[in-house]
């Protein structure tokens, strides 16, 4: 009797993580099929990228890519083959292309509960992971306690394993880090490793005594991440991308956050905004660009047009062909035709073979911003985030705090995307159309904007939830 109520729990546990799909996860794909979806990655990424090698040689590339063939000897499942793909996507230093499932795929997984590690985890600067909230049911591992391995994987092991499936640009590792902080770790680790019922976890505690946990998943679809409480902010506007607050009394500081440059309302709120803070006669302005990751570069160029007085331009170029008429690269309608009104209403030059346009806009005179400005970045600035952290920097003087921007400091490849679809598996690779170039006089060194004043979030700090990107502005201001 205790045998069969045994084997009743053991179903019931492993149902909870069942599909409800007809769609087969486990259906694998022969070496051959591999062998030729791998070609095909490498011959149309190459193709259709506007700057592939870059950060790596031709033949650099194509030596990794037999490395990685010759390491398949058996077939592999949808999920092991894109681990794959994504490790050869990553190698060209484009933060622009990933690799997504196929679409029968993504609209499955919809449907189904996976089992996860329950726990959420943060990475600090020394690339530790720490535990950030505990999802399990045993109440001895506590927030701050240090993961030193699962499943007989090493911290720097799971970490250097994860990296190479995250697409960044060029040399770039913050945005790789912040990417997979808190309850993205849970999945970017079983998507290399797998996903399992148990997981071993040995945990340092705040103590210095290890402990070896046997932990059970949990369901995905109970995943939650619990953030520290932020004192409230009285907001003179906000929208869904943007909010507009002043902080400090004596020596008034105007905060503007932006999560995204998008919105209907973009172009009022940021009139709106810059005629308040002439109106208040406001010194010190904040733009914080922390976990932004890009968005229109219209919006982004509206914005620097009250902070910047000259004339700004934005290169972006392509190689001079027809390949928005490609049908392997695929794009929906708008993307497609989009080239061809660039072509029509933008200016154009052929620069070095390239099909050259530019994004221009002009200073606003009656509401700009004539003070001091704060930028704060981190990993996850990216895309327009750092075109607009680069202008700042280098013509607005602006004082830059935090951590190196994900987006590269002097371009990178965006505008308009597509994807190509790999012939046996249908996995599809992301690839942009255009390269972008920074209108700045600085180097290329395939690392994102630098701060002038960097802020290290310790353990302690991060638990606390402490802005210490805000407090060093506070410093500088007084």
């Amino acid at each position: 009797m205790k045998n069969y109520l045994s084997l009743i729990c053991i179903i019931f546990y492993l149902s909870s993580f069942s599909q409800k799909e007809s769609f087969n996860f486990n259906k694998t794909y022969s070496v051959a099929q591999i062998q030729e979806d791998i070609n095909y990655t490498e011959k149309y990424l190459t193709k259709f990228h506007p700057d592939p090698f870059k950060y790596i040689s031709k033949d650099s590339l194509h030596a990794f890519i037999l490395n990685q063939k010759e390491r398949i000897d058996s077939p592999l499942t949808e999920m092991q083959l894109r681990f794959y793909v994504k490790q050869i996507v990553a190698k060209i230093g484009c933060g622009h292309s990933d690799v997504a499932a196929s679409k029968k795929y993504t609209k499955a997984l919809k449907k189904v509960n996976r089992p996860i590690i329950p726990v959420n985890i943060f990475i600090t600067d020394s690339s530790q992971l720490f535990i950030f909230n505990n999802l399990s049911n045993d109440s001895t591992i506590k927030p701050g306690d240090e993961i030193l391995s699962i499943n007989n994987h090493t911290s720097k092991q799971i970490l250097n394993t994860i990296y190479s499936v995250y697409t960044s640009d060029g040399f770039n590792t913050t945005y790789k880090k912040q990417g997979v902080n808190y309850d993205w770790f849970k999945y970017y680790y079983s998507f290399c490793y797998g996903f399992k019922l148990k997981y071993v976890v040995k945990i340092k505690h705040q103590d210095n005594s290890i402990t070896n946990y046997n932990l059970a998943a949990i369901s995905s679809s109970y995943d939650t991440l619990l953030l520290p409480k932020k004192d409230s902010i009285n907001y003179i506007r906000k929208t869904k991308t943007c909010t507009y607050s002043i902080i400090q009394e004596d020596k008034p500081i105007a905060v503007i956050d932006i999560n995204k440059f998008k919105g209907w309302n973009w172009h009022s709120f940021v009139r709106k905004t810059f005629k308040d803070i002439k109106r208040k006669k406001i010194d010190n302005l904040v733009i914080d660009l922390r976990d932004n990751g890009g968005g229109q570069i219209n919006d982004g160029l509206n914005l620097l047009s009250y902070l910047i007085d000259e004339r700004l331009t934005l290169p972006f170029d392509r190689k001079a062909n027809l390949m928005a008429l490609n049908p392997k690269y695929k794009m929906g309608l708008a993307s497609r035709v989009s080239p061809f009104i660039f072509f029509t209403l933008m200016p154009k030059w052929i620069v070095n073979g390239r099909l050259r346009h530019y994004f221009v806009t002009f200073p606003k005179k009656r509401n700009a911003f004539k003070g001091q400005v704060y930028v704060l970045i981190n990993g996850k600035s990216f895309s327009m985030s750092s075109v607009v952290a680069t202008y700042l920097k280098y013509k607005a003087n602006a004082i830059i705090i935090g951590e190196e921007t994900g987006g590269n400091i002097a371009g990178s490849n965006a505008v308009l995307s597509g994807h190509i679809t790999l012939p046996n598996s249908k996995i599809r690779v992301f690839v942009p159309m255009y390269h972008l170039y920074y209108k700045v006089n600085v180097e290329n060194k395939g690392r994102g904007v630098m701060p002038d004043f960097p802020t290290n979030y310790t353990k302690d700090i991060i638990l606390k939830g402490t802005d210490l990107d805000l407090q060093k502005v506070g410093e500088l201001v007084n």
